[in-house]
């Protein structure tokens, strides 16, 4: 505790010397590596046996022989099924979310920032997997999430919801907007999907205010370092809000690291 206290006292001396106890500033977050781009994709993924692996990064399909250890790979189709490079598809750290509540017809143009906060579903085995020889339905591996973009009615007709999706790279760094919006070709043979992706937005946090502003006052400065230390040395408790806005480097640990990474950016 002691060390943690003269720490704190050198970094406030090395602030005073630099004259920059008040710092104001805006601390961007996250943006993606592929801003601006807006793909449209066609799949052919009609076979009821065979899954098409697709990289949402460079925009392609991939040849991959041992998918389930291969980081080479986002998604992958299969008719109407559609599966991320996470949980029991593969050794990837991917994911997909659902925003039920609206469609990409009225928000496409207009979302472009997501919470950092995100519980990402990963893939997991579902009973809807159609066998057209036998005609019944049975055990594969997709993603819940993606699963809800369209659903077959009486006349086995898929029908699309357009729901708001989000789907977590391989490598679990980048995250694009997803949207399938077509099952059939022109011919109106099924398992054609065509879908249009993007990744062009940032991540906000839910707590209204810049990463290391703890106590949430528009200003980064040795308040925020002191009030970190207290919380570190556990004379201080933090809320949830204090304690996302404490964690600068994301590891879900505050800690001294936090803490010089704060000051590093202060006397930048």
């Amino acid at each position: 505790m002691i060390q943690v206290e003269g720490f704190l006292l050198n970094i406030i001396l090395i602030l005073k010397e630099k004259n920059k106890l008040k710092f104001f500033g805006y601390l961007s977050f996250f943006c993606l590596a592929y801003c601006q781009i807006d793909t449209v994709i066609t799949i052919d993924a009609s076979s009821y046996y065979d899954w098409v692996y697709f990289s949402l990064r460079t925009a392609e399909v991939v040849e991959v022989e041992n998918p389930e250890n291969s980081l080479d790979w986002d998604i992958a189709f299969q008719r109407k099924h559609i599966k991320t490079n996470s949980g029991l598809s593969g050794v990837g750290a991917g994911g997909a979310i659902v925003d039920s509540s609206m469609t990409w017809i009225e928000q496409w143009d207009v979302l472009n920032a997501i919470s950092e906060e995100q519980n990402w579903l990963v893939d997991e085995t579902l009973n809807d997997f159609y066998n057209p020889i036998t005609h019944l339905f049975g055990e594969g591996v997709k993603n819940a999430a993606l699963n809800s973009w369209g659903w077959f009615d009486d006349n086995y007709t898929l029908n699309v919801t357009h729901y708001v999706l989000h789907v977590l790279s391989a490598d679990g760094e980048d995250v694009f907007k997803f949207w399938p919006y077509s099952y059939y070709n022109t011919n109106g043979s099924g398992g054609n999907v065509s879908f249009r992706y993007s990744g062009s937005f940032d991540f906000y946090n839910q707590c209204n205010s810049d990463i290391g502003d703890v106590n949430q006052d528009g200003i980064i400065n040795v308040v925020d370092l002191v009030s970190m230390v207290s919380y570190i040395i556990g004379s201080e408790d933090y809320n949830d809000c204090q304690i996302s806005l404490s964690d600068y480097n994301f590891d879900n640990i505050v800690n001294v690291v936090d803490v010089v990474a704060i000051v590093n950016y202060i006397l930048r």
